[in-house]
């Protein structure tokens, strides 16, 4: 038999985080796809995807999944269920993080493409934009 790779599974309660940030900006993009140019977009940067990942239980599940210490530039492998059991595959990144340290059950998390945030020059801008 084959193995299979599993991830670790956090088990910390977002409820119980100490400093939580307020806010965590988190972007997008392909596993294909180089985080720094916008050349070779796909699928990942239409609206149907962000929509999903901006619903609140996806946001929900990433506070969970997440919960604890975070730093700018940490990545995670995930993946966005688009409906008739097609997911996609995601790579997020942490862009910001204001207000704290640690992703916690009150800590905001916006969810962006990864293409905006180079388009716009970084996450910077496309907070000051509003998103």
């Amino acid at each position: 038999m084959g193995s299979t790779d599993r991830r670790d599974v956090n088990t910390t309660d977002p409820a119980t985080v100490e400093d939580q940030a307020d806010r965590v900006l988190v972007s997008f993009r392909s596993p294909e796809t180089d985080p720094d140019d916008t050349d070779d977009w796909w699928v990942a940067d239409s609206e149907w995807l962000q929509e999903n990942m901006t619903e609140d239980t996806y946001r929900r599940y990433l506070r969970w999944a997440h919960a604890g210490p975070v730093a700018v530039g940490d990545e995670w492998e995930e993946f966005v269920n688009c409906g008739c059991a097609s997911p996609e595959d995601v790579i997020l990144r942490v862009e910001a993080v204001d207000g704290g340290t640690a992703i916690g059950s009150d800590t905001v998390i916006d969810v962006v493409s990864r293409k905006l945030v180079v388009d716009a020059g970084g996450a910077d801008a496309v907070i000051g934009a509003g998103q």
